[in-house]
């Protein structure tokens, strides 16, 4: 599960952060507009539907390009599905995180699996909300260890590369929304005693990242594989309740703190439209599945009638 995000780097930080591999040779991405050209944001609290930095293959804009040519790019956190949603009304409910397991079993994750629409998005960590045993809410700042460079005898932030697939929705004004859901997985057994029991994949190295993104190289049975996290790499900060509130967006957010600082729920600050969206949201993916399901059984229903006719 991921409730908000960190992204404090401007795209230029970014570029410089971000080194990929390229015949031998390690550069940052090109930064490309796409679509609705939605304008990068720096936020320490970054909701639901922010627009967020994200590298995807080249390929999936231009033809002819290889697949293994990576860019930067701007996409909105919650995936819009290009097909399927009948229901206007839910197009405000995005899916903004989705279960490794539940990729195969829902119909709109297959296809874009299939169709290699896998990106990453990079930011410098999440938040987590986490009920305790007397269901009051402490908030933890997740992210990866720093890397201390010998050189220039200092410690690199290192940023979070966390799976991701997209999907493009061609909205009424004609133009294209590029939009993306975070991939979770099941949180390393010594540490889901303290965070959810789900958390995003978060990449351990460039040539996973590369992996992950080169779709005709790398086929989505092998890329799945690359989806684990391990704990040796993850640092989780008990941060104070400031982030709960929506309008902090401030360095305060990821300050670290050595008491919780939980409160009742019905005089925390933690506003509940959160909650409301995660359940709906939930309810709404679990609809997608039994549509798909339902589907399925009619097919194998009609291949069966054809057999015995």
């Amino acid at each position: 599960m991921c409730d908000r995000l960190c992204m404090a780097f401007s795209l230029k930080e970014l570029q410089a952060l971000i080194q990929l591999r390229d015949d031998g040779t390690m550069i940052g991405p090109n930064y490309v507009e796409l679509g609705t050209k939605l304008k990068p944001i720096q936020t320490y609290n970054a909701l639901r539907n922010s627009p967020c930095p994200v590298l995807l293959s080249e390929k999936h804009i231009y033809d002819g390009i290889p697949s293994n040519s990576t860019v930067l790019t701007i996409m909105q956190w919650g995936l819009l599905p290009s097909k399927e949603i009948e229901d206007k009304t839910k197009l405000k409910y995005r899916i903004a995180n989705i279960k490794k397991e539940k990729l195969n079993k829902i119909k709109i994750f297959q296809t874009l699996l299939e169709k290699g629409n896998r990106c990453i998005l990079v930011c410098e960590g999440f938040y987590q909300f986490v009920f305790d045993n007397k269901l009051r809410k402490q908030a933890y700042f997740i992210h990866l260890k720093n890397i201390f460079d010998k050189r220039r005898k200092c410690e690199n932030i290192q940023p979070c590369y966390i799976a991701a697939l997209f999907d493009t929705f061609q909205q009424s004004d004609g133009q294209v929304l590029y939009s993306f859901s975070i991939i979770t997985v099941k949180t390393p057994t010594n540490l889901s005693h303290r965070i959810a029991p789900y958390m995003p994949a978060i990449f351990n190295s460039t040539e996973q990242v590369l992996d992950w993104i080169d779709f005709d190289r790398i086929d989505m049975n092998e890329a799945l594989k690359l989806l684990e996290n391990h704990e040796e790499h993850l640092v989780i900060d008990l941060v104070s309740n400031y982030v709960f509130k929506r309008s902090n967006t401030g360095p305060e957010c990821i300050e670290v703190i050595t008491k919780p600082t939980t409160e009742k729920p019905s005089t925390t600050n933690i506003e509940s439209e959160d909650d409301i969206d995660i359940k709906i949201i939930d309810k709404h993916i679990e609809d997608i599945e039994q549509q798909h399901e339902t589907e399925l059984y009619q097919q194998k229903k009609r291949t069966l009638s054809k057999t015995f006719e």
